[in-house]
Order: C-alpha cells, then structure tokens, then sequence
C-alpha cells in the first residue's frame, strides 16, 4: 500500500473454509514442517510475483530459489498471492492488496499446488517463505461486503469506506466487529495449515488494533512457531508477537544523508532512538528499497545518487543488527519504478557485478560477528566517511564507508590496526577513499 498516506493514519479479510483439516493431515504436517531459522541470521528478499519474472508465477519464482539462496538470501517475503478485486480496481492489473479472496491464489500466479510446490522447495533449501496478510481492508467485489456488510466501516448516510480516501479500490474493515476478527484469525491459520508456510508480513499493520495481532499470533504460534513482520514501526508491536518491524526512520535518515541534507551524526541519533524505543530483542528490516518506496518514491540509484551510492548504502544498512533486504531487481540495478498496477519484466542477467556485490555482502551474515551484532562508532575525524566496529561472538568486523560522490581522505584510530580486508577497499592507517567506497574488515 502506498506508506505515505500510511503515515497520515490497513490490510484485507480473507475467506476461510470452515472444513478443518482432518487429523491425519495435521499429524502429517506437525512432524515434517520446516522450522524458521534464526532471526539473527535472517536475510530476506521481497517477490513481486507478478513482476519477479516474464511469466510472473510461482513456478518462475520455484526455478530461481537456487540463485537467490547463492545470493545469501534464507527468507522470501512473497506480496499477496491471492486474487485481486476488479471492481474500482487501479491502472491494468489492479492492486495485490485489494484482495477479493483470501483463501484462494492469483489464477494468473498458477495453482495450489504450484504454490505448495514453492513452498516445498524452499524448505528443501532451508529457506523460509513468508506472504503478505491485508488485515483491515478487501477489494469491493470480495464477497464479505454483500454477505456481511455489517463487517465494514461505514459513514453517516451507511455507505461502505475504504479506510483512506486515496484507498479507492478497496473497503475499510470494522474491528469492532467480533465475529469478523475470527473469521480473519480462521483465514491466517489456513495459510499455515493448509501450506505451511513460514509466517507472514502485515501491512500497515498499525492501523489493526494490537489485541487482535496478540491473538492472531498466538493462535499462528500454536500451529507451528511463525515468522512475524510488521509494517510499521511502534513499540507496542513486539508486544504482540511481532519479531520484526520496518526500519523507516533510519532509512530516511540515510536518505538524507546521502543527499547532503543531514550530518551523519543524524544516522547515530536514530540508532541510540531505537535502542531506547524498542525492547532488546527488537529487529528492523534494514531496506534502501522496498515495493512502497519503488513505487511511490523513487529508484535507489536515483535515491542514493548513483548505483555506487547504494552499494555505499547498503553495506552501511545490511551491516548493521536488523534483518538485510532486497527488492526483486534491486540485485541487479532494475532501472524502472515497479508500479503495482502494472507488468514489468526483470532481467536478472544485467550488471553481474552489482548482483555480485550483493552476494558479497550478504554472504557476510554468515560472520559470527553479524549474529548478534552490537555497534559502536569509530571516530576518524571525517564528516563524509561514516566508520563503525560491528561485535558479536567474540568477533569484530569494521565497516567503512565513503557516503559522497568525491574522494575522502582519512586516518585511522591508533587502536585499529591491520584491519583484515574481508570486502572493499583494504585500509591502512592513513587511507583515501574513492567516491562511495567501502571497506569492510575483520578486526
């Protein structure tokens, strides 16, 4: 959904058949289900599967799991799989959060069982898979606004609205209506049950009450342990289960700095926030780029000035305690916004080196100082080189990164020496970097 209008104030029903699964079916899928790995080592890749490939299906999606598990990649965050409403519908295909049926697939992304497949497969990869839940909104042609009206929120003269005025595709769900929230708790069991899939991303999930999160997410938890990641950015939403939120302040705060509109001490001044904000065991999304940001906003190229700009953005991101992410096409520099109302095709043979950069990157998750990483600032004396020494597990690995388009020079802190060249520029006490250079070593 578009986050702008997000911020100045979502998500969809779902249709849940009321057959429970019979038991030896259950059993079944109690003893073979594939168990989340560690958030610690969480590194997560978002599908647009309409726009992921040509064919826009699972089955492309199911092909090319290899190359993104080379990538480093463990976790898909699939956007809505299910169908999409016609009625008010935007631009061609509509958008996936106006969603009509929630227990069913997209006919143009296969069937079922290719879904299954999918799924299947990425177990077989040790890869989580995760689909998006729309909890507070539907399409207008979704069958809950003719059956049960009364699970809609209305206006004085007793019409239908969607939640946000820009929203026209889609109608506004009444959480007051307790029939309707387990009806939507019926509809993200069956995801779990039915296909065993990993967990789910809510959108805008702060505009659902917190209780009904508290208790979906237990309800998950009792089927199998759940991945579970929020759009939004409130404390109060580890309280409800949620493992992961979005990481939008930070992300704007590098914008800006990239962009010479902020110090790089506003990047210090958002992460010492988080530390106070959220509970210890907080993990944001670390993202230059997601399906809202695309859209709506920009190309990261665009964003962070040039595609050197976001390798130098996202080491600075993916390095830091959170859970890297990347946009389909991100890996490779896709140079077109991805409207969501549209069909784009990516091509994923372009700018190898910058998918190999990624693979770098995200290969060094496997660093035991990225697990349970802590940071701590590096003072070099320079105002456009931001350095820090990322701990944990008895490791240390220093980051440094160029964030202008021009040369910087620097020296190193007497206490740092022979840094390790792991990725980047290898340093020495005194060092010029050149523009939107990187260096990441082991201390």
């Amino acid at each position: 959904m578009n986050r702008f209008f997000f911020i100045a104030i979502t998500s969809a029903v779902l249709i849940f058949s009321c057959n429970t699964p019979n038991t030896k079916s259950e059993k079944k899928m109690t003893q073979t289900h594939y168990k989340p790995s560690s958030l610690d080592q969480m590194v997560m890749y978002q599908v647009f599967v309409r726009n992921f490939s040509r064919d826009g299906n699972f089955k492309a999606i199911t092909a090319d799991l290899t190359r993104l598990k080379a990538m480093g990649v463990n976790t898909l965050w699939l956007m809505p799989i299910q169908p999409t409403g016609v009625e008010k519908r935007k631009g061609t295909y509509g958008s996936p959060y106006a969603i009509k049926d929630y227990t069913d697939v997209h006919p143009d992304y296969g069937s079922r069982e290719d879904f299954k497949a999918l799924v299947d497969r990425c177990h077989a990869l040790n890869m989580n898979i995760i689909i998006d839940h729309v909890a507070n909104l539907t399409s207008w042609d979704h069958k809950w606004v003719t059956t049960h009206p009364d699970w809609f929120t209305k206006d004085s003269t007793g019409q239908i609205i969607p939640p946000v005025a820009d929203w026209t595709d889609v109608a506004d769900l009444d959480y007051e209506n307790a029939e309707m929230r387990k009806e939507m708790i019926k509809s993200m069991m069956y995801w779990v049950k039915e296909f065993d899939i990993d967990g789910y991303r809510c959108d805008v999930a702060e505009m659902v009450p917190i209780a009904f999160w508290a208790e979906a997410i237990d309800s998950l938890n009792k089927i199998k342990p759940v991945i579970m990641l929020a759009e939004g950015a409130k404390p109060d939403l580890y309280e409800s289960g949620f493992q992961i939120t979005y990481g939008w302040e930070f992300y704007h705060a590098l914008k800006d700095v990239f962009n010479n509109k902020s110090p790089l001490s506003k990047l210090d001044s958002v992460l010492a926030k988080e530390k106070i904000q959220y509970p210890e065991t907080y993990k944001h999304i670390r993202f230059i780029t997601n399906h809202d940001e695309n859209s709506w906003d920009d190309i990261p190229q665009n964003k962070f000035i040039s595609l050197d700009g976001t390798k130098a953005a996202f080491v600075i991101s993916a390095c830091l305690p959170g859970v890297p992410f990347v946009y389909n096409g991100q890996e490779v520099g896709y140079d077109q916004k991805i409207n969501l109302f549209e069909k784009y095709t990516i091509d994923y043979n372009q700018n190898s080196d910058l998918n190999q950069f990624y693979t770098d990157v995200l290969s060094l998750k496997s660093n035991g100082a990225f697990y349970k990483n802590a940071i701590s600032r590096i003072n070099i004396k320079n105002k456009d080189v931001y350095a820090f020494v990322s701990e944990g597990n008895g490791q240390k690995v220093l980051i440094v990164v160029n964030v202008r388009n021009k040369p910087s020079t620097f020296v190193l802190p007497d206490d740092i020496n022979n840094p390790k060249a792991l990725l980047g520029t290898t340093l020495h006490k005194q060092n010029t970097l050149p523009a939107f250079a990187y260096s990441i070593s082991q201390l």
